[in-house]
């Protein structure tokens, strides 16, 4: 039995190990939650059977003791998905590029960031977005030559902003994208039309009207995807 429990801690450890490293070269960031996740579920479903079994020693059905053990590989995975979030917190990569860029891999580079962070606890820095788009509301300001793929790497920013100008442009700029046709891969024109519509519901809500494609989830608005 020792010998099981030692590889298992092993099994742990090298899983945390491998998730603090991936969460530094920001490579698979929805790992660390994935493994979190799991670990709680695997947890919550050996903690009932355990307590099913020793209630069924308590009537006297089952003459085995009940032992934690179990418990043990649900909890590593726990600890380390816990650990890999954490460290993906603290040394995630920086919200905004180099100026020094091109304003299309800036807007790349921003789209990029934006949606790694929601599945990460970079998340609840909200100090994040509000880098990501002042930047895109400065770049904005010369943006006659943006082809769709910007405005709609633009317009993912934006919509994670906090007020109805924001929600504005954003749906201004995806229906633009959409009016001009988008070329794959990066982009298709349904998710083009999705974030549109998704934007305009946004900008409705967040103005005081209904939402008419029925898109947001109002308790979470802005912060859902």
């Amino acid at each position: 039995m020792k010998r099981w429990l030692a590889v298992v801690l092993l099994g742990g450890a090298c899983l945390a190990v491998a998730l603090v490293v991936l969460a530094l070269l920001d490579v698979a960031p929805a790992l660390p939650l994935v493994a979190f996740v799991i670990g709680i579920v695997a947890a919550v479903v050996t903690g009932l059977v355990l307590c099913l079994l020793l209630l069924l020693r308590l009537l006297r059905l089952r003459h085995r003791p009940v032992s934690a053990r179990p418990l043990v590989p649900p909890a590593l995975a726990v600890g380390a998905g816990a650990l890999g979030l954490l460290v993906g917190y603290l040394a995630g990569p920086a919200p905004v590029p180099s100026p020094s860029l091109t304003v299309a891999d800036q807007l790349a580079y921003m789209h990029r960031t934006d949606q790694r962070d929601r599945v990460t606890l970079r998340l609840l820095n909200l100090s994040r977005d509000r880098a990501r788009i002042a930047r895109v509301l400065e770049l904005r300001q010369d943006a006659s030559g943006w082809d769709p793929e910007q405005m709609l790497d633009a317009a993912i920013v934006l919509q994670h902003g906090s007020d109805s100008n924001n929600y504005r442009i954003a749906h201004e700029l995806a229906s633009a994208a959409c009016e001009r046709g988008v070329n794959p891969p990066r982009w298709d024109q349904g998710t083009a039309e999705w974030l549109a519509k998704a934007t305009y519901d946004r900008w409705m809500l967040s103005i005081g009207k209904p939402q008419v494609y029925g898109t947001q989830k109002e308790f979470i608005l802005g912060r859902d995807r």
